[in-house]
């Protein structure tokens, strides 16, 4: 019995150091924790619940985001024309959604066709290489290389001009730390939606800039902690599952729900967490996987029919308005209340979308152990589009 107490010790003491997760090194260039006379909007919003602005109660509009992350394909695009293109916000304006796009199996005129209609573009690697290692030992070069170079990509054969292309999702949440924040700075992004928080979820956490040392928890190291200023963070406050485990994105939530009635539920009583009190921005991150499916899965049509329930009934609650998050940016910078909110001019129709993708062509790719297909709003590249090669080379195309 001794030997069995003094071996179980031992493995609770291994177990304990295993899964501890890595050791905090001190970084001399740390940012210091914020200063609230210095930090101010439009420019500076240090960490917090409280809404910017002195905004308080019904005054403060509720956002609530809808997120898809990966490709955008003739498979998922009926999905978002079904469920998002015909509805509209109280201030008479399209809902806009926001797209983390990954490059891979992208059809790039149906990209251009979201953001005609007004929805957010944001980044989400050229690669999406799945192994959650790559993206957490990632240099700023290769940040550089994943996501700064797709920028270029998307704009060029998406046809969405490059001052729209303003935020990115980390693959898999996996954040990189101030290498990845170093290389988005660089690069002209203004916002990252990568980071979940379990420890500010009633009241809810309110987005915030990188001049000063934030208060969020970190649930996926390692998360930036020198200081960037002027680059916002939104944070993906998490929700509760049915079993009261908590989920940054809802297809991560358990169980997972089965019919349309668990999905509304779910979905609902998470919101209400955020509208019934702070009004901190509320996401609905996610998948369309989670909601298209195969016809004999009857579960796939249950959770779209009670996604759309939600969708219907939150656009008829007073003061709610689903925006992109570049959209929400600009309300953070420029804080403004329900009363006013009907003419505030960052959440209506942006006439300035002029659609420029006419002829998309077709492009096939292939060599001894794979093919790939895109299609472009403009001629094909001679190559498939890659790390280290975004725009392609040499003439090869089939329009």
């Amino acid at each position: 019995m001794a030997k069995l107490t003094i071996l179980s010790l031992a493995l609770c003491g291994l177990l304990a150091i295993v899964f501890s997760g890595p050791t905090k090194v001190n970084n001399v260039y740390e940012a210091p924790p914020c200063d609230v006379d210095a930090c101010q909007l439009p420019s500076c919003r240090c960490s917090s619940q409280t809404p910017p602005g002195n905004l308080i109660g019904p005054n403060v509009p509720q956002m609530v985001f809808l997120t898809f992350d990966d490709a955008i394909t003739v498979s998922n695009h009926p999905f978002y024309e079904e469920v998002l293109f015909n509805r509209i916000n109280q201030n008479g304006a399209k809902i806009a959604a926001t797209f983390f796009i990954t490059h891979e199996y992208s059809n790039y005129s149906l990209v251009h066709d979201l953001w005609a209609r007004g929805h957010d573009i944001a980044l989400h690697s050229i690669t999406h290489v799945s192994d959650t290692g790559y993206w957490a030992n990632l240099n700023e070069s290769m940040w550089r290389a994943e996501i700064v170079a797709q920028k270029q990509q998307l704009s060029t054969f998406a046809s969405v001009p490059l001052a729209y292309i303003k935020g990115v999702r980390a693959p898999f949440l996996q954040v990189g730390g101030n290498p990845m924040y170093s290389a988005l700075v660089g690069g002209g992004f203004e916002w990252d939606c990568s980071r979940p928080t379990q420890n500010q979820r009633i009241p809810g956490l309110w987005p915030y800039t990188n001049d000063y040392a934030s208060t969020q928890d970190c649930q996926i190291p390692t998360c930036p902690d020198e200081a960037f200023p002027g680059f916002w963070t939104f944070p993906m406050i998490d929700l509760i599952g049915d079993d009261q485990f908590p989920c940054a994105m809802v297809d991560e939530c358990t169980p997972v729900p089965m019919t349309q009635a668990a999905t509304y539920n779910l979905l609902m009583r998470n919101f209400e967490n955020q509208y019934n009190g702070n009004r901190a921005p509320f996401g609905v991150f996610t998948h369309a996987a989670w909601l298209v499916g195969p016809a004999d899965r009857p579960e796939f049509a249950q959770r779209k029919a009670g996604y759309i329930q939600f969708l219907d009934e939150i656009l008829a609650m007073p003061n709610v308005y689903i925006v992109g998050i570049s959209q929400a940016m600009e309300w953070m910078k420029t804080p403004t209340g329900t009363a006013d909110i009907d003419t505030f001019v960052p959440w209506l129709d942006d006439p300035n979308r002029v659609r420029a993708c006419p002829f998309p062509r077709n492009c096939r790719y292939e060599n001894s152990t794979w093919e790939r297909f895109m299609s472009s709003c403009i001629p094909c590249p001679p190559e498939y589009p890659w790390v280290h090669n975004p725009q392609g080379t040499n003439l090869h195309y089939d329009d």
